[in-house]
């Protein structure tokens, strides 16, 4: 495998998506390749960074219906930002 079918086949490899014959592949490619090692571990870690950043806690209710009411121009029921971003109590 060279660098281009890796760097075609990086984000599968790194999701665990790959079959039995292109893990090994790849494996063997980054074994031997500094630069896609490189790239691969920029990748990773940039992946990681962004799952990171996605908040864990659900989404309130009523906001969906809110959000698009707000999209459509029908306002929000005159509520302030706090009130149309915060959580039901």
């Amino acid at each position: 495998m060279d660098c281009r079918k890796v760097e075609r086949v990086i984000f599968r490899f790194i999701y665990g998506e790959s079959d039995a014959y292109e893990l090994r592949k790849i494996k063997e490619h980054l074994d031997r390749c500094g630069d896609c090692r490189k790239e691969r571990d920029i990748i990773s870690d940039i992946l990681e960074q962004l799952k990171c950043g996605v908040p864990d806690d659900p989404i309130p209710d009523g906001f969906r219906e809110r959000m698009l009411a707000r999209i459509r121009g029908e306002g929000f029921s005159g509520a302030s930002r706090g009130e149309f971003l915060s959580r039901p109590e």
